[in-house]
């Protein structure tokens, strides 16, 4: 995304830096984590329509 001016990016940057290796790397971690739960939602959600039955299901061949 471009709608960040560069001195905020350069900000963000200088924060992430301050912080430790391993803080880093845990809150880099937890992101993921979260990011994998919601994607993960999602597709249970996407899976299923108001009534329960199952839309989008794999084709048998």
């Amino acid at each position: 995304m471009d709608d960040t001016p560069l001195h905020i990016k350069q900000l963000q940057l200088a924060i992430w830096l301050a912080k430790s290796p391993e803080e880093r790397l845990r809150l880099t971690l937890e992101d993921n984590d979260a990011l994998f739960a919601f994607w993960d939602e999602i597709k249970k959600n996407n899976l299923q329509n108001k009534s329960g039955d199952q839309l989008n299901k794999p084709k048998k061949h």
